[in-house]
């Protein structure tokens, strides 16, 4: 048993402050030696990011970007299911308290409560309108079977009116056509038909231009961007803005810079910011002589891997302190869905995926040549490049119609003459760049299917110089149509529709230096 006063706990004034006086000490004390330690500021490590110069920071990056997208849509669907559920379960509600019963009772009650003979209506159209559907859905779902086992071309050799997504892969349809190119044709005032320089008719498809020209009873404008021009000689690219605008406006471009090693050539008129800010500002200007109270949408289309992405992005930087809103990539198919982009209050883009668009070709030719023509215009992933070998045999005779051409070509590679091994050069071609580029197997037996493989990034990159010559024009004679091809004559008064638009775009010296022939021809 405790006996006397209890003790109390309470610590004195003096006693607290004191230790209040060392823990302020004592901290001061650790601040000073902190700042006398040189790593004191990165004391917390934080996220060094993805570096500029890692070989897959754009694919990482668009990777990043679709889970993110992926997880928004994901979220406004759970929302969307949530709001409907909710709605129907305030209708079955509003119908348990409004409804049930005989006829008699229900006419009775359609005075007082008006809100269930609406209810009840409602819900019967949406009955009908299901069932409707369904049937639909059924037949679709039949036709989407027949379809998506095509692979890109016919048996026969030849394309089809409407082409898949950007790859010939089994799973491309018409379906997918439709979903990509026909949005862009509907929401767009102006389309932009991006070009491959090296290629402009290999990446043109007539009968795109004639579905953009019948859109809207003519109401929509098509403008052809002959992009990466710095990969062509200046007359060449003379020659083909000469031939080009014979059948709509036509701008140069240079949306981006080269790869690292590309041999470009000097086109000291036409930089990257220049081009940019002149298809700019014709397009301010058209959307200026319209004056519509909503904004003008721009669409942006065109092969897989002719830079449709990187028009946009060059004119996001052409207003300035800008950064890149859609990812690009040297490989096809970095652009997988549609993507809307605002440039001002009065200017908005549309950026698609790249499309395998309907090209008339020669019947004769076969499925592993139109093959390796995807293959050279850059349409084809090289993941799903199964042969490149005949890719690289068609490079080189493209290449074999100059000897400038081809000199290049050996020059990259440091390669002498070449030789014909059992009546095909290609192999003797590949042997030697497997050679000097170390593309060998085992025992030192050289890769030819590595080796063609580099031949064709080379050639994707820009190292290996080579582009189509340009057409020259020719007096119009009662054979012109024949000599140019029966599908490529334009229909109607071409002349009169493109000096129209150029005056809507306010594009000067839209002819060139060729306008007077350009005209004759056209004229008759």
């Amino acid at each position: 048993m405790k006996v006397g006063k209890p003790k109390s706990k309470r610590v004195p004034v003096r006693l607290r402050h004191k230790i209040e006086k060392a823990s302020a000490a004592k901290q001061r004390k650790q601040r000073k030696l902190a700042k006398q330690n040189p790593q004191w500021r990165s004391r917390l490590k934080k996220d060094p990011g993805i570096p500029n110069l890692f070989p897959y920071k754009d694919k990482i990056l668009h990777e990043i970007e679709e889970t993110r997208r992926l997880k928004e849509e994901e979220k406004e669907r759970k929302k969307e299911d949530a709001k409907a559920r909710r709605v129907s379960r305030e209708e079955d509600e509003a119908l348990e308290d409004y409804g049930s019963g005989e006829e008699d009772e229900a006419m009775e009650e359609d005075d007082a409560n008006p809100m269930a003979a609406l209810l009840a209506s409602a819900r019967a159209r949406a009955a009908e309108y299901d069932n409707e559907k369904g049937e639909d859905a059924e037949m679709m779902d039949e036709e989407d079977e027949e379809e998506d086992e095509w692979d890109g071309i016919d048996e026969d050799g030849s394309v089809r009116k409407h082409s898949g997504l950007s790859k010939p892969r089994k799973d491309s349809s018409r379906k997918a056509f439709d979903k990509s190119f026909k949005q862009v044709v509907e929401q767009a005032d102006v389309i932009l038909y991006v070009l491959d320089a090296r290629d402009p008719e290999g990446t043109r498809s007539r009968e795109v231009e004639r579905m953009v020209m019948a859109a809207e009873g003519g109401n929509k404008r098509l403008i052809l961007i002959l992009n990466k021009i710095d990969l062509i000689p200046p007359p060449a690219l003379k020659g083909w803005l000469q031939h080009l605008k014979r059948s709509f406006p036509t701008l140069p471009l240079r949306a981006s810079n080269p790869a690292p090693n590309a041999r470009t050539f000097d086109h000291k008129q036409h930089t990257v910011k220049g081009t940019s800010e002149n298809l700019l500002k014709a397009l301010k200007a058209y959307s200026q002589s319209k004056q519509l109270k909503r904004s003008t949408s721009v669409g942006v289309i065109g092969y897989p891997n002719v830079g449709k992405s990187s028009v946009v992005n060059s004119l996001l930087s052409s207003l300035g302190g800008r950064t890149a809103a859609c990812p690009t990539g040297a490989e096809a198919g970095i652009t997988t869905s549609m993507r809307e982009v605002k440039l001002d209050n009065k200017l908005k883009l549309l950026d698609s995926p790249g499309i395998v668009f309907p090209n008339a070709f020669d019947s004769s030719t076969s499925k592993k040549e139109e093959q390796a023509r995807l293959i050279l215009l850059n349409a084809i992933p090289p993941k799903e490049i199964d042969d490149p070998v005949p890719a690289v045999t068609m490079l080189l005779q493209r290449l074999s119609t100059s000897q400038d051409m081809l000199s290049g070509l050996l020059s990259v590679y440091n390669l002498p003459p070449l030789m014909i091994t059992n009546g095909d050069v290609t192999t003797d071609f590949l042997v030697q760049v497997a050679k000097k580029r170390g593309r060998l197997g085992k025992g030192g037996v050289p890769n030819l299917h590595s080796a063609a493989r580099t031949v064709l990034t080379d050639w994707r990159d820009g190292r290996i110089r080579g582009w189509v010559v340009p057409p020259t024009l020719q007096v119009a004679t009662s054979n012109s149509a024949e000599s140019t091809g029966s599908g490529d004559a334009p229909v109607g008064d071409q002349k009169e529709i493109v000096t129209q638009w150029a005056a809507e775009f306010k594009l000067d010296g839209l002819w060139g230096d060729g306008g007077d022939d350009a005209a004759e021809v056209m004229e008759s």
